[in-house]
């Protein structure tokens, strides 16, 4: 007998440095989705150590409007098949300004359940754009080095001002007579 995993919650979390900085869109946002493990009943034993279960994930990106489906052939699993996780929780990672729809299975040897509950649509924030600058216009005048307030030109700083002297002393060290 199948069974459906229910996707209990879903988080979206900021991956996002100090200073409520915006992330780069290196980092960006993930979606945390996080499920219950299906019950035993009827027939079904459940998953047990001696018949672990595993989940896999699924994932549809849409444009707008609703979520179609679970049915769909647009969901693609976004879980590892080779390295599906063995609890119902899963990091869709790098979503950053995408609407995507959920929905999980429960694997059990060559056994799927059917598809979850869908959750979605989710829609994480893109990361904002540069700024474009414009390239500075070439001054007509030639650029003039400002002078201090009150200040002499730097010329007569040079011919008034002595240039110092410096002079070194060798001293000998004092020797230490006692012993």
């Amino acid at each position: 007998m199948k069974r459906i995993v229910q996707i209990s919650a879903l988080v979206l979390a900021a991956l996002a440095g100090c200073h409520a900085q915006v992330p780069p869109a290196s980092n960006g946002y993930k979606v945390v989705l996080s499920g219950t493990v299906p019950a035993p009943t009827g027939n079904w034993a459940g998953c047990t150590t001696s018949a672990p279960c595993t989940y896999a994930f699924y994932a549809e990106t849409i444009t707008s409007g609703t979520c179609d489906p679970t049915t769909s052939a647009n969901y693609k699993e976004i879980s590892n098949p080779a390295s599906r996780p063995t609890t119902p929780n899963f990091t869709d990672a790098n979503t950053t300004g995408l609407t995507r729809c959920y929905d999980a299975e429960t694997v059990q040897g060559a056994e799927n359940s059917g598809p979850s509950n869908i959750a979605g649509p989710v829609v994480s924030p893109g990361v904002p754009l540069a700024p474009a600058l414009a390239t500075p216009a070439p001054e007509a005048a030639q650029l003039e080095k400002p002078s201090l307030p009150n200040a002499a030109p730097a010329s007569q700083f040079a011919k008034k001002l002595p240039a110092p002297s410096l002079q070194v002393a060798f001293v000998p060290a004092e020797r230490n007579t006692q012993r």
